[in-house]
């Protein structure tokens, strides 16, 4: 039986519309039929997040454009285009290109940084994002760079009814090194917790030193420091796509969100050791759905 024959579209679209993003891609190469029913905007806007027209009327930059795309073609530009949202552009949002969940990144002004709030430019001074030609491209306009400090300490906080819910989500710190940094051979803390949960927010340890992947530069470095690398008791960073750096934070589950809207805090610090520490530039924090192995 040619099920294509049999039903009508829009009984296709609605059985493609429970499947997923590749599915449907895939189905539509079955037949003209197939075709027409998984590109309509019946299946994607169900692959979208529900309140997916609420974010983007809140991008003032973008919100008229993409209202003009198809389904399909908005949802993929979601996952390729970061757009920036809220009343100071101080987050962006995109969408997982696998499953349509939410990815959201905090800008470094909507981070809590000791001794960063301006006061103190000796410290920490704001920068634009465009002002240094070694920095990686921003989707921010500012970024947070650190002069001199022994006492860093990060904090984020968001609330997790703004995220997709039923999905376990990573959070990363998002940084850059600028050229001659020191202070960062030790590992900083890196911890996260929901707030309603009594435990969790255990601290990690995680090197910022984007050089303790390789083995080079090892003569430069004292026996302390060689023992702290070979230990390998820490996360390491990676080098995005986008050339930024990103380690991660941890992870945690956002539930239904039915009976509680709560918040989830990160944090990043090292305020034991406090040796002095210098070139660290900060893009924010995102969080992403967990890829399933």
């Amino acid at each position: 039986m040619d099920i294509a024959r049999t039903l009508p579209e829009e009984c296709i679209a609605n059985i493609i519309s429970g499947t997923s993003p590749g599915d449907a891609c895939r189905l539509s190469l079955v037949s003209r039929a197939f075709e027409s029913a998984a590109t309509s905007n019946l299946v994607w806007e169900r692959f979208l997040p529900p309140d997916y027209q609420e974010i983007i009327s809140s991008s003032s930059s973008s919100s008229s454009s993409l209202n003009l795309l198809t389904k399909k073609n908005l949802y993929f530009h979601l996952c390729d285009n970061p757009i920036l949202i809220g009343n100071s552009n101080n987050m962006s949002f995109q969408i997982d290109k696998h499953n349509g969940k939410k990815c959201l990144m905090l800008a470094a002004r909507e981070l809590s940084i000791i001794w960063g709030s301006g006061d103190t430019p000796h410290y920490w001074e704001w920068i634009s994002s465009t002002q240094s030609p070694v920095l990686p491209k921003s989707r921010f306009s500012e970024l947070a760079h650190l002069r001199n400090v022994c006492w860093l300490d990060i904090k984020s906080r968001i609330e997790t009814k703004i995220l997709s819910p039923k999905t376990k989500y990573v959070a990363y710190f998002i940084y850059f090194m600028v050229d001659g940094f020191y202070g960062f051979n030790l590992p900083v803390k890196v911890s996260i917790r929901l707030e309603n949960e009594v435990e969790g927010g255990d601290a990690t340890n995680a090197y910022l030193n984007p050089r303790m992947r390789s083995g080079t530069d090892n003569r430069q470095r004292s026996n302390e420091e060689l023992l702290q690398i070979n230990r390998q008791d820490g996360r390491l960073p990676i080098k995005r796509e986008d050339r930024w750096m990103e380690i991660e934070i941890g992870e945690f589950f956002n539930g239904s969100q039915v009976d509680d809207h709560g918040a989830v805090e990160m944090c990043l610090k090292e305020v034991q050791v406090l040796n002095w520490k210098f070139g660290l530039v900060v893009h924010g924090i995102e969080l992403r759905p967990k890829e399933e192995s």
